[in-house]
């Protein structure tokens, strides 16, 4: 099971930074933007570090892991391209954002835990570095989402 949410968690922070590249398109605030650009940062870091702690292990479970992470990457893809249409408003594409930000705190949450009763130190130190970056994601992505929400009519029309 570890090695499992380890894989969701790798293949997450590839979907991230397909999610921030799109919702950043559809975002004009600056200080939301610096956002995102610091979450892709992070992505990427956690993307490398899921990687060189994979390459450490025997190469058919490495190549597990990695086929896993893609997996989860597909799907998270396959989500992205049914969410974003054109006209999906800033308000909306945060939202997803926001969503998943949420499903990495959940995953490396139970990363963490697995790696700690399953005696993985090397994982749980990733876990370790990993889970504050996502809580400290998911806190911006639920606060961009009430910036962007006051930038709307609240009595304005209800869809398009």
């Amino acid at each position: 099971m570890l090695q499992q949410k380890l894989a969701e968690a790798h293949g997450l922070a590839m979907s991230a930074s397909v999610v921030t590249a799109k919702v950043s398109e559809r975002v004009l605030e600056s200080i939301l933007l610096r956002e995102l650009e610091t979450m892709q940062d992070d992505a990427e870091e956690t993307r490398a570090r899921c990687l060189l702690l994979e390459r450490q292990l025997p190469e058919e479970l490495s190549d597990e892991l990695r086929a896993h992470a893609t997996s989860t990457h597909e799907t998270g893809a396959d989500l992205i391209g049914a969410w974003f249409r054109a006209g999906t408003d800033p308000l909306r594409a945060w939202t997803f954002l926001a969503m998943g930000e949420a499903a990495e705190v959940a995953v490396w949450s139970a990363v963490a835990a697995l790696a700690a009763r399953g005696d993985a130190d090397d994982v749980a130190e990733l876990a370790a570095w990993a889970l504050p970056v996502q809580k400290r994601h998911l806190s911006a992505a639920l606060d961009g989402a009430v910036v962007l929400a006051n930038a709307f009519d609240p009595v304005g029309p209800r869809w398009g």
